[in-house]
This record gives C-alpha cells, structure tokens and sequence, in this order.
C-alpha cells in the first residue's frame, strides 16, 4: 500500500522478532485473515460483510493482523477494524502521488490504536493526523506531542478549536465582586465567553472548563486586556443575561459593616482575550488537515 502500510509493516515485523510475548502462539494461528491478497474485504468474525476496498493484500493485511492481536478480546472494538482500514486508505488516496512519504511505524501504531473504537469527531483527528504524517507537504508541522494532546481533547474542545480565528482574540470574561473601598475580591463568574455555544457544544454550561484544558495544553493563551485595548468586541458577551444576572446578584447583597463604616458589594468585570498560541495554531492546522 502506501507509506503508512509499509510503516504498519516494518514495525509489525521488528515487534515480532523481538519479543516473543507480542505474538502468541495460539493468537497467531486462531486470529483470522481480515485482508485479502487481492485487496478485498472478507466477512469479518460476527458474519459482517464488508465491502471491496482498494487497498493492496500484504502490508494491509499485516496491519489488520497486529490490531487483531490486541482486540481479538474485544469483539466491539475488533469489528470496527475494516472500516478504519477503508477510512485509512480513503484518506492517503487523497494525497497526490508525488507527496507519499512513510511516516514513522511507532507513530502510525500509535495512531492505529486510537483510531479502533475511537468516536467519529475523534476519529477524524487521528485520520488528519496520520494522513499529515504522510504527506511530504505537512509532515514537518506534525510535532511529536500532538497524539497526546489530541488523546487529551474531548469533543466539545475540538469544536471550539475549530471555531477560533488563527488571527484574532476570542473575548472572555470574570465578574468578581469586592467591597466597594478596597479589599479582597471573589470570582464569581469565571472565564465566561460565548464560545461553547457558538461551536455548538453539547455541554455548553463546561466551556470555562474546556478554556483551562485548551490553556493547560498549550493551545490558547487567556490574558488580561491592556488598558489601550478596544473592548467593543466584549459588549455581546458583557449583554449576555447570565452575565447581567451574576452583577445583579452580587450588586444585590446588603452592605457590610467594617469597623465604623458601611462598605456596599460592588461588582467587578474583567475583560480578557484569548488567543490561539504558535503551537496551537500548528496543531489546529493539522488536526483538521485535509489533503485539497
């Protein structure tokens, strides 16, 4: 096949030469033929049919045996190993001729491991993945980390990274409250953007906590606004009526009595952008990569 089989290949036959306890004996001989020589599809264990593919017999084959090996225990998982060999192909077909590379075989079992039994938005993260690893154009930009970054990331944190403009900051903002002289503060509405409900996540009500996971991998970066910034860009948020009621509440509560005065509870806004970082801006390119 292409590059990415020939990966698969090579490294399916280092493993089984250097450690006996990869390969079985009984798993070897019981695990069925999931590939072809002629590059077609059999029936899979459970009496599935699977469809005619064009993919060639040997390395794919190999491919399909190391997966086996790992998920004959699991018959869900191991089931769903023609389709993604079908996606695999689809995908690397796409890329011209000229630009086939072989990407590294650690890293395309790595990949191969988290594409069987992956959901179908993950799914498509690791196909661009693999598919940028083997592709002369893109393969520079796939920094080694990106798997665990990407194995790090649930779906509603890919649908606001795919969401976010490369050249542009995202508004977001906290409403803390204080005394209204001095004193400590207290957040009490946290990095509230609009952005969840833009990228239509499923859990809207956790994208302040998916902002923290996308800052704590190195993807964006959340920064107070400077006094010479426009903040124009934050009046749709500041207008939001979860906002406006978190000031209410807080504007609402009695003042408190501090030595021989009265201090009223004031509320604070505090403007921040965020924006994606030069490693975020590369792994958002490549996670959703398509070859044109």
């Amino acid at each position: 096949m292409f590059g990415i089989v020939q990966a698969a290949k090579a490294a399916l036959a280092g493993r089984a030469s250097s450690s006996s306890s990869f390969w079985p004996p009984t798993t070897r001989e019981a695990s069925p033929t999931l590939w072809t020589g002629d590059g077609h599809l059999p029936s899979v264990p459970g009496g599935r049919p699977a469809a005619d593919g064009p993919l060639t017999g040997a390395g794919v084959n190999a491919l399909a045996q190391l997966a086996w090996a790992q998920l004959s225990a699991l018959p869900s998982a191991a089931l769903s190993l023609p389709d993604v060999l079908r996606a695999i192909a689809a995908r690397t077909l796409a890329v011209p001729a000229h630009r086939r590379r072989t990407p590294a075989a650690p890293f395309v079992l790595r990949v191969f491991a988290r594409l069987v039994g992956a959901e179908p938005d993950m799914r498509e993260i690791y196909l661009a993945l693999l598919t940028a690893a083997a592709d002369r154009a893109t393969s520079d930009d796939v920094h080694p980390a990106f798997l665990e970054v990407a194995n790090q990331l649930g779906r509603d944190e890919l649908r606001i990274l795919a969401i976010l403009d490369p050249s542009e900051a995202a508004p977001v903002l906290s409403v803390s409250s204080r005394l209204q002289h001095g004193g400590g503060s207290r957040v009490e509405l946290r990095n509230f953007s609009l952005l969840g409900w833009r990228a239509g996540c499923h859990a809207e009500r956790h994208t302040p906590t998916y902002l923290d996971n996308l800052a704590r991998l190195g993807l964006v970066e959340i920064r107070p606004t400077r006094v010479t910034d426009d903040v124009r860009m934050f009046q749709e948020v500041e207008a939001h009526p979860e906002v406006i009621a978190a000031r209410a509440a807080i504007e609402a509560r009695p003042p408190v009595r501090v030595g021989p005065l009265t201090e009223a509870i004031v509320a604070d806004v505090h403007y921040k952008s965020m924006f994606l970082t030069s490693f975020g801006r590369q792994f958002r390119s490549i996670a959703f990569y398509r070859p044109a």
